[in-house]
């Protein structure tokens, strides 16, 4: 067994006893047997992983950091804990940091398409708008199943004021799931910005047949005059 198998592979009764606890939902015993591995050999960078992704769930988010962080140091070439820090550091709002380490994934993981997701995500918070665009187009054209990329695809071009290229995602969404109101609302939106109001009318009333609450819509109607009952 080489030296990268054995930071993998444990038979610590230790990690045994935290896997168990954890599958029980019992997070901090959890971490009390994984860091008791990790005094006695702080090699196991498998170890530092799990114990990041128990802090992760129970929120404590800079914990988390700390521990994918050293999980990476000792399995760099390990794209899921790369994937984990990323998502570690963006819950922080540290999102430079998260873009960066999500591209490392990707460089070692091109077919990883949750990373390629979550990277758009990141560039469209971080204001890479264009460059979110490049990856939600990746995920769908690997997996034209991947509705909510095709979403966000649709929510980028419309920010960027490519109307027929947002439209174009959108229905995608709708052949998909013909009961998304959030998808019929934003094409309305995105009719509405090409003054295309009978198209925008309709599918505006298609999302409040959907969803009666969806705000979003009430106001595009309420701008074509169609709608009063909204309350702001």
């Amino acid at each position: 067994m080489n030296d990268y198998e054995q930071k993998l592979d444990s038979a610590d009764p230790d990690v045994l006893a935290a896997y168990q606890a954890e599958t029980r939902g019992e997070y901090q015993l959890a971490l009390e047997y994984y860091n008791k591995a990790l005094e006695r050999n702080p090699k196991l960078g498998i170890v530092f992983k799990h114990c990041g992704n128990v802090y992760y769930r129970i929120g404590k988010l800079k914990e988390a950091e700390e521990y994918l962080t050293k999980a990476v140091e000792l399995l760099p070439n390990y794209p899921t804990a790369l994937y984990e820090l990323a998502l570690a550091l963006y819950r922080q709002v540290k999102i430079k940091e998260a873009i960066t380490i999500m591209k490392k994934v990707i460089e070692l993981d091109p077919e990883f398409l949750m990373a390629n997701y979550w990277l758009g995500i990141m560039n469209y918070q971080y204001g890479h708008i264009r460059e979110a665009i490049e990856n939600y187009k990746v995920v769908v054209s690997k997996n034209p199943d991947f509705t909510i990329a095709y979403f966000y695809l649709g929510v980028a071009y419309l920010r960027l004021g490519k109307y027929e290229d947002a439209i174009e995602s959108l229905k995608n969404v709708i052949e998909k799931n013909e009961r998304s109101a959030a998808a019929f609302t934003l094409l309305g939106d995105a009719y509405l910005y090409m003054d295309k109001k009978y198209e925008a009318r309709q599918q505006y009333k298609k999302a409040l047949e959907l969803d009666p609450e969806d705000r979003k819509a009430q106001r595009g109607l309420l701008v074509l005059e169609d709608y009063k009952g909204i309350n702001f």
